[in-house]
């Protein structure tokens, strides 16, 4: 190794460099030379076998050599860096992985629910949550003494009088506002302006001011049921809550109907669905209190006085109305043993999975 060697692999190595296209090359160029295995490297280790007037002669030029290359390396390495930066977009780049949310368990079982009535001819229909006094009680043949009517179980609005009649669709016919508790008074809406046959189906959220629990909760869902024709008997109205049940939670599951008492229906009844948390084996279940059974939905043959409220000329029609509630159908299919979840932001893990209905 002499002087020209040196100046004959400065041009040599000088030259490559100028033949750099991008940052990739450039590492390439860094290691080969610079690198702790590199060129340079090597010649620094054949210097230590030379003389020592060698060494005085050829030392500072490969410090020179070394000192060049690193200053060259800086200025390409600067050019690279500011050109990356003023991409806009790298579209070489892998894209960055988006982690899907997924369905509300109560969204599930109302699209669950819909399907089974749609493949039934049933229509879907929706209605106001601020509701008259007149349509969510009068209309529907619920007296004047009625404890629904008393102020401890209705949200009363006290602005009643402003908002009368302010939507030309949803007229109210009263003064007195409040938020619905059911949704029966779209059932009245509907058949004010509509004839038999009729069969509608009716989602929405419902209020009652009581105290929660387990079973319980001032806010919650519910979907009403409505079918008026020529000869609807309850046995029109069992078979299909019965193979509704059976397609939610199976052919397994145990259904029971019980008399009991709706003011917009008779005769009236509830059904009742066995208990999934303890069969009726823990007198202190929380969802069933030991009985075994879970009440999901009142219903009844509709009373006769709805068709005078809803203007009908012709009475000869016989039909049935149900409301199920929605939170209770998801609590059973889902292993869920507390309502108040569904509107407290709290995260449960349900027992049993869930799965999407397309």
């Amino acid at each position: 190794m002499n002087l020209d060697d040196i100046k004959n692999w400065e041009a040599k190595i000088l030259e490559e460099a100028k033949n750099i296209k991008d940052s990739n090359t450039l590492e390439e160029w860094r290691i080969k030379y610079l690198g702790r295995r590199g060129k340079l490297v090597s010649f620094f280790e054949e210097l230590k076998d030379l003389a020592t007037e060698e060494k005085k002669k050829l030392g500072p030029a490969l410090n020179q050599l070394k000192q060049k290359l690193q200053a060259t390396y800086q200025e390409l390495r600067a050019n690279y860096t500011e050109e990356k930066s003023n991409l806009l977009f790298d579209y070489t780049q892998p894209g960055k992985k988006q982690n899907l949310g997924s369905l509300n368990l109560e969204t599930l079982m109302e699209r669950e629910i819909l399907k089974f009535f749609s493949k039934l001819g049933f229509e879907v229909i929706e209605g106001p949550e601020v509701e008259s006094e007149y349509y969510n009680f009068d209309a529907l043949n619920i007296p004047k003494n009625h404890p629904a009517r008393d102020m401890w179980d209705t949200f009363w609005l006290e602005d009643g009088l402003k908002l009368n009649n302010y939507s030309a669709d949803y007229p109210y016919k009263a003064t007195n506002l409040l938020l619905r508790t059911h949704t029966s008074p779209v059932q009245m809406r509907y058949m004010e302006k509509n004839n038999p046959p009729i069969k509608i189906i009716v989602p929405g959220v419902c209020y009652r001011y009581e105290a929660t629990d387990a079973r319980h909760d001032f806010q919650f869902r519910q979907i009403e049921g409505l079918m008026v024709d020529k000869k609807i008997s309850l046995a029109n109205f069992k078979y299909i809550m019965e193979a509704l049940a059976k397609t939610i939670f199976g052919k397994e599951i145990k259904i029971r109907f019980l008399p009991s008492y709706f003011p917009f229906v008779s005769p009236g009844l509830q059904m009742d669905i066995s208990c999934f948390k303890c069969q009726g084996r823990n007198k202190n279940c929380r969802l069933c209190g030991g009985s075994g059974w879970m009440e999901v939905l009142g219903a009844g043959m509709v009373h006769k006085n709805l068709y005078r409220y809803a203007n009908w000329a012709d009475y000869n029609y016989e039909g049935f109305a149900f409301g199920l509630g929605l939170e209770r159908f998801t609590m059973i299919k889902y292993g869920i043993d507390d309502i108040r979840v569904f509107n407290s932001g709290i995260i449960t893990k349900p027992v049993r999975k869930a799965v999407d209905i397309k």
